[in-house]
């Protein structure tokens, strides 16, 4: 997947709680782009441009769980 165009920014925040809306996806789900930026941004106080399908409120299991955040 390609970087989307609409100048938004992505934040992995740990959480400890997963909301039962939430799409949950394992990091081996998520096409190589996205794990490039999954890996970058874990743990990290740091943004990166919005990325494939990775939305607003998505979970993504990782070294722990990340809740991502997008502005």
């Amino acid at each position: 997947m390609s970087l989307r165009e609409t100048g938004r920014q992505l934040r992995l925040r740990r959480t400890g709680r997963i909301p039962a809306d939430a799409q949950v996806r394992h990091y081996d789900e998520l096409d190589e782009e996205e794990k490039v930026v999954v890996w970058e941004l874990a743990g990290e106080p740091q943004t990166a441009p919005e990325t494939g399908n990775l939305d607003d409120g998505d979970v993504v299991k990782f070294t722990d769980y990340y809740q991502v955040r997008s502005r």
